[in-house]
């Protein structure tokens, strides 16, 4: 038996005996060539693979052997490939999950662990037996590493089937907790300090190029003119200097923070901790559809210098300031 396939095997099995799927949902699927795939058949359940349950598909979703059928959500499948840079897909039903679905636009995680990892995880809407429209699906997942369909499952995406296994396992377990809490006590408490509303910066009808220094000092502005920055920021001793780096063409701007508050602004790239990233994704981030800490941690943006331990210890005023920032208008 291929490696490929005793994997794929083996991963159908630990899905079902977490019981992430049941009977004959969900379907798994990977890369194996450039413009070629391996896909679970029609009816295949994914707790009792064979290797003759594994389709070889062309990019067109037509099989490599004529005589096999390859799984319903083949499109699906394909359309998140040609849009992300998956490597594994694992679709299922995990129960929790899709209970949860029903009644929820959008799953806000609770502890710091499922904030970094899977962030705010949206439910995409769906009234047909398979995903027949999947472009909302695709863009979620160019954000988020995990996608929840609702009344129907989640589509996770990763590098490995483990990674995309992980995102997956990591979820149901995180909507288990929240509506385990929420049935005994009160509903999720956030810290109100993360939650207070925020008002778009810079003036009605006026938008800033990405990373000028009007944009800049927009962002400045907006976070030390903010109780909540400033106190959250004071209460965690916030006094560092971060360094925001776009790759396309070097652009660097340091900000220097004192007990709370911005003191600084320079064009530098010398500051204690350095992120950098492409255009596309720090548009994502200024545009709030990627958490900047969950774009650093799964690698959209790159923590060049410093560490991330260090610079979580003030994840309270850097996701204020950023929430902040990501209402100010960019073109």
């Amino acid at each position: 038996m291929a490696k490929i396939d005793s994997e794929i095997i083996s991963w159908g099995k630990l899905l079902f005996e977490r019981r992430l799927i049941s009977g004959w949902g969900g379907n798994l699927s990977c890369r194996v060539g450039s413009n070629e795939f391996l896909i679970t058949g029609q009816h295949a359940p994914l707790g009792f693979l064979t290797a003759k349950d594994l389709v070889h598909v062309r990019a067109d979703g037509t099989p490599v052997k004529k005589s096999q059928r390859a799984s319903s959500e083949t499109p699906m499948h394909l359309a998140v490939y040609a849009g992300t840079d998956a490597r594994a897909i694992v679709h299922v039903h995990p129960p929790m999950v899709l209970a949860f679905s029903l009644s929820h636009d959008s799953f806000s995680p609770v502890s710091y662990e499922e904030k970094y990892t899977i962030g705010e995880v949206p439910v995409i809407p769906q009234d047909t037996p398979t995903v027949t429209k999947p472009e909302a699906l695709v863009e979620a997942l160019r954000y988020s590493p995990v996608a929840i369909i609702k009344g129907h499952g989640t589509v996770a995406i990763g590098k490995t089937f483990q990674e995309a296994f992980l995102y997956t396992d990591l979820l149901e377990e995180a909507v288990h907790c929240q509506i385990f809490k929420n049935g005994v006590g009160a509903k999720g408490e956030v810290d109100a300090r993360l939650m207070a509303p925020v008002t778009a910066g810079g003036g009605v009808g006026k938008d800033y190029e990405i990373f000028s220094r009007e944009h800049m000092t927009a962002l400045v502005d907006s976070a030390n003119g903010d109780s909540d920055f400033r106190q959250s920021g004071g209460d965690t001793s916030l006094t560092t200097s971060l360094t925001l780096l776009m790759e396309n063409n070097d652009a660097a701007w340091t900000v220097q923070f004192v007990a709370g508050e911005i003191t600084g602004l320079s064009e530098q790239a010398d500051g204690e901790f350095l992120i950098s990233g492409e255009a596309a994704w720090w548009r994502a981030v200024f545009s709030n559809k990627i958490d900047a800490f969950l774009a650093t941690q799964q690698g959209k943006l790159k923590l060049k210098r410093g560490e991330l331990a260090q610079l979580s210890r003030w994840y309270k005023p850097f996701q204020r300031a950023f929430a902040l920032w990501q209402t100010i208008p960019i073109r």
